[in-house]
């Protein structure tokens, strides 16, 4: 029989994380979450590495909605997607990482001074938010319920950074930040593909993006503005003219 995973959480937060609901919990993440991973996922990381972060993504997430529940019910489906996708982050971070030239392979990693809790790609954005004006916490909230899907489609995302109370500018910035559209990679894509960030985040095209998501464009619709189609239909229009005297 299926169990519900809001009344395991429920129960267990209910309990003060006592060790029998807890157990309980984590019995179910192990079937629903663990046991179901991919092949693909298992082959990137290791399996050892792979069960032990989704594990840890898994239990993390559900003491976070334990404190905040998302508006819609509470799914194994929801659970399985977002930490099927924070494991495909670490994934491609493991494999970039496995790119790096030999040399740098004997340097030692920094020290970690912060918990990754968005995954690497991720909180680099969120960094280019701060940079950009937005509080650290403001922009961490708002990838957090970018991310908070399924859905992940463009639409989706702007709906729920809506309910969340962000401003229609900071809606569309941070769904083409994350999302992208057609023709148009969002920052997050280019990042995971191996693009270095001073290469991502200055494109002209990403810094408007950074601008509405972090509150300083309101303007901002997620194309080009109607003054600038205007100018543009007004060149053609001159152009046109010139070359028919």
């Amino acid at each position: 029989m299926d169990v519900d995973l809001e009344d395991l959480i429920a129960e267990a937060a209910r309990s003060g994380w006592a060790a029998e609901p807890s157990r309980l919990l984590a019995e179910e993440i192990e079937s629903h979450i663990v046991v179901p991973l991919s092949s693909r996922l298992r082959a990137a990381l290791g399996r050892d590495e792979a069960e032990q972060l989704a594990r840890a993504i898994a239990w993390e997430r559900c003491l976070e909605l334990a404190t905040a529940p998302p508006p819609d019910k509470l799914s194994w489906g929801y659970l399985a997607t977002h930490v099927r996708w924070r494991l495909m982050d670490a994934a491609r971070a493991h494999v970039l990482h496995g790119k790096r030239h030999r040399l740098t392979h004997r340097l030692p990693e920094p020290p970690p001074t912060h918990r990754w809790s968005l995954g690497p790609h991720l909180e680099t954005i969120a960094v280019e938010l701060e940079r950009a004006g937005l509080p650290a916490a403001a922009g961490r909230r708002l990838i957090r319920v970018a991310a908070d899907g399924p859905p992940y489609y463009r639409a989706a995302i702007i709906q729920r950074l809506r309910r969340a109370r962000a401003t229609a500018a900071q809606a569309e910035g941070m769904a083409w930040l994350l999302r992208g559209g057609t023709g148009r990679p969002s920052a997050l894509a280019r990042l995971a593909l191996g693009q270095a960030p001073g290469e991502v985040f200055s494109d002209p095209v990403v810094r408007r993006w950074i601008q509405a998501a972090s509150g300083r464009d309101q303007r901002f619709f997620g194309g080009p503005s109607r003054l600038g189609l205007r100018r543009a239909a007004g060149v053609e229009w001159l152009t046109a003219a010139k070359d028919a005297a």
